[in-house]
Parts: structure tokens; sequence; C-alpha cells
């Protein structure tokens, strides 16, 4: 057989590995053959693929998303190049969901809390200005000792504005009773102008008992009468982290539970974040949709139904996914499956606990 000479030999543009006539991509750096010129399409696609990540395989992977355990079941069948990665998925759907809800539910909150950081500044402004006022009014009525006219305007513009000196902040903080051992809450009353004047350190040692505990408690106070408007976003950073450091003692419970099904640790840990980027996803999109005033939409479903069914839909998926993936019979499956419901309500109370906690300590 004579060699074939008619097609001049390829070389990859990028690593100049040899090319065999057949074939679009380099075996060797993975990088499509062009001759350098190339249509803008092209150019646009490259663009979306490399920059915004965007290809058939996220919408593959959304479409197999819906089907219990299916995305489980084909990673550890070895088919990892037509799906988005595990990880990746679960911090695209964690991400995106946060961001919906940061939208809709912690909105009003930062709302909410921003009216009260403003009206404990707008008192103590208040306060200083009845300060200049009352210096004022002993300066004018000593120029004009006997103008009942001017003492009455002025009394009635002191009653108009008020005194927020008079004013106080009941707050609480943690001390710990030697005497008894126990935890108590000592209530101590603040004026405005401290709340939010006041240095830090002063205001910490004024009005706590002198303990670190105290003072690091009445610290964080302050903070919040000041910029409480950041706090709602400081903890919705921190939720992100608190899901991803939950994942791995969810991986280990599931782990106990089949542990006699021999599965590697990072099964479990793959299953449960294809279980949660479809909860996120679920939960997300309703959320989207109640913050819509579709009048023909609010006839048929009302919002309330629609979240209530979106989260028995979440449960169902946990156990049909679980039921498929691991292969147990239904009634094994069942009771495995309300041990982790009841397990996970357990552990994203504490780990919400104690995220709420950090944040309220590091704000």
């Amino acid at each position: 057989m004579t060699k074939d000479t008619t097609q001049p030999p390829r070389y990859c543009p990028n690593c100049h590995y040899p090319l065999p006539s057949f074939g679009a991509y380099c075996s060797h750096c993975g990088q499509k053959y062009t001759t350098g010129r190339i249509p803008v399409w092209e150019m646009v696609t490259d663009f979306i693929e490399s920059v915004l990540n965007i290809d058939s395989k996220i919408f593959r992977t959304i479409g197999s998303l819906f089907s219990p355990g299916k995305l489980s079941i084909e990673y550890f069948k070895g088919r990892h190049k037509r799906y988005v990665p595990p990880l990746r998925l679960f911090f695209v759907m964690a991400i995106v969901h946060f961001g919906v809800l940061g939208y809709v539910g912690f909105d009003e909150l930062e709302q909410q809390v921003e009216g009260i950081s403003e009206r404990q500044w707008e008192k103590a402004h208040l306060a200083g200005f009845r300060d200049r006022l009352d210096s004022a009014r002993l300066t004018v009525e000593t120029a004009y000792p006997n103008a009942p006219v001017l003492t009455e305007a002025l009394d009635s513009l002191e009653r108009i504005i008020g005194d927020s000196r008079l004013d106080s902040i009941s707050l609480g903080y943690f001390s710990f009773d030697r005497d008894s051992s126990k935890f108590r809450i000592k209530q101590v009353e603040i004026s405005p102008r401290d709340a939010v004047e006041m240095p830090l350190d002063s205001f910490a040692s004024n009005y706590g008992d002198g303990t670190f505990l105290s003072k690091m408690q009445l610290r964080q106070v302050a903070k919040f009468n000041r910029r409480g408007g950041n706090f709602t976003q400081f903890v919705l950073s921190k939720l992100i982290w608190m899901v991803v450091l939950m994942m791995p003692a969810l991986a280990l419970l599931l782990k106990l539970l089949y542990i006699r099904q021999k599965h590697f640790y990072v099964e479990h840990l793959v299953f449960s974040f294809h279980y949660h980027a479809f909860a996120f996803l679920i939960v997300s999109v309703i959320l989207l949709v109640n913050q819509t005033n579709l009048d023909q939409f609010s006839k048929w479903f009302d919002k309330g139904f629609l979240i209530g069914m979106s989260f028995l839909w979440i449960l169902v998926y946990l156990f049909i996914a679980m039921r498929r993936f691991y292969k147990q019979r239904w009634f094994k499956t069942f009771i495995k499956y309300c041990v982790i419901n009841f397990s996970y309500t357990f552990i994203f109370t504490l780990f919400l606990v104690l995220t709420l906690l950090a944040s309220a300590l590091l704000f």
C-alpha cells in the first residue's frame, strides 16, 4: 500500500504536534485545529464557552438534575464529560440560591434593620441639637429677660422638637453568675447618643460589668446600632459557607447509614451535592415566581400553596434519589430516609445557630 501524499501533513498550531488527516482536535493539547481564519460566530461561541462557561452540558445537567439520583449514578459510571462537575454545580446553584434569597427575603429585612439604625442616629443628632438649643435659649433669655412671648415661643419649639435625651434603649447581654453557676441576661439602659457616638471600647466598659464576655457582646451591639443594615448581607455571605460545611457532615451520616454497602465516602458527598443543587434550584425558582404579580397566575395557584408543594417535591425527590442510587428496598430506604430528615433538621439547626453566633461576634 502506497502512502497517500495528496494531503499535506497537519500540525497543531498550538503545540506543533503532528495531526492525522481526520479529527478536529489535537490529541496532545486538546486545541481545535484551525488555519487561523475563523468566522465571527465561532469566535462568539468560544467566548461563551470559555468566559461564561455556558455550553450544551449545562442544559443537559439541568435536565438530568430533575431525574432523582441520575446525575450521581452517571457520575460513578465514569460519564464525567457529559455533565457539569458536582462541586461546581453545587456552588453555582448555591450562589444563585442565596442571591435570590438576598433579593427576595433579606432585602425587606435589611431595610427594617437600616430603619432602626437611622432612628438611632436621628435621636443622637436631635440630642446634640437640644444641647445647642438649650445653650441658645439661655443666651436669648439673658438678653431679653422680660419677654414672656419669647419664652412661650421657645417652649413651643421645644415641645415640637421633643427631647431625645430623655429616651433610653434597653439592651441585654449574657453574664455568668458565679453564685448560681449559670448564665443570666443583664439589662442595661443606654442613651441613644452613647449607642451611636461613644467609642466602642468606652461603650463596652461603661455599660458592662467589666468582664471580657460583656465587653465583647456590647461592642457588637454598638456596631449593630451604628451600621446594622450591613449585618443581613454579612450573615447571608456566611450562610453559603454554612451549607458548604454541612455537606461533609451529611455525607458522613450517609456513610454510616449505608456502611454495609461499602460505598466510598466521596460517593455520599457527590450525592449530597446533587441533591442540594436540585433543592437550591427549585426554591430559587419558586421564590422568584412568588415575586411576580401575574393576576392570571394567582387565580390558579396561591403563593403559599406553591411553596408548600415545592418543599414536598424536594422531600419526595430525596426519597426517590436514595432508592435509585443506593438500590435498597422501599421499606429500608424509607427508614433511612426518616433518619436522614430528622438528622438533617438537627444538623441544619446546629450549624445555623453556630453561624449566627459567629456572624454576631465577627460583624
